[in-house]
């Protein structure tokens, strides 16, 4: 193989080991969170919405509705206040104002399965994770984590054959850039590329 036929291919190894798909966060002390920020929704305004922006995270559902509240405070994973839906069928988007590396958040109430796209900032789809519906007692964590391109939105789809769910949504937390770090396997193919470019030269300069 010559040079340029092993630096070809080497790089694409590289770039398929670097398009790693994003994976499920279950827990807040996942170790992608670390250092993460958090939104609480203690100081937003009590109301109906079809959007709003909080720490630079705007939350969605246009044309549907969302609204912030805190009459199940205790109850579904939701601590004082929280977002929650209005139990239409429009998806909610969660727009990043930075891109993230990884985010995830209290999920409450949600008895019905749902999907979680997930965007880079051109809107190409990073990878689609499902969220099983819960049973009692209706409180758990979910969220997801990049390592290949950062995270710029999401969309949270209910997969119900009634065509909706009611979810509560609580201490919201994210990190932001940061993700876009060689992982092993690529910073080795790369290493390889470049000993296989240095032994090729060596042997021209023989």
């Amino acid at each position: 193989m010559n040079v340029a036929h092993f630096l070809a291919a080497s790089a694409f190894a590289a770039s398929m080991c670097a398009q790693a798909a994003p994976t499920l966060i279950t827990s807040s002390a996942d170790p992608s969170l670390s250092g993460s920020s958090l939104i609480d929704f203690e100081s937003a305004a009590q109301g109906t919405f079809p959007s709003t922006t909080i720490s630079g995270v705007t939350f969605s559902a246009a044309p549907g509705s969302l609204y912030i509240e805190s009459i199940y405070s205790g109850q579904y994973a939701a601590t004082g206040q929280y977002l929650a839906n209005r139990e239409t069928p429009e998806p909610v988007t969660i727009s990043f104002g930075t891109a993230v590396s990884a985010f995830g958040f209290n999920w409450g109430a949600a008895d019905q399965p749902w999907t979680l796209e997930l965007f880079d900032g051109s809107n190409n789809l990073l990878g689609t994770l499902n969220i099983a519906a819960q049973t009692d007692p209706y409180a758990g964590f979910i969220g997801a984590a990049s390592s290949s391109a950062d995270i710029a939105s999401v969309k949270l789809t209910a997969l119900s054959s009634y065509g909706y769910d009611y979810f509560l949504l609580d201490n919201f937390q994210f990190v932001s850039g940061g993700s876009q770090v060689p992982e092993p396997g690529t910073l080795l193919l790369l290493g390889l590329a470049a000993a296989g470019f240095g032994a090729a030269s060596r042997r021209k300069k023989a």
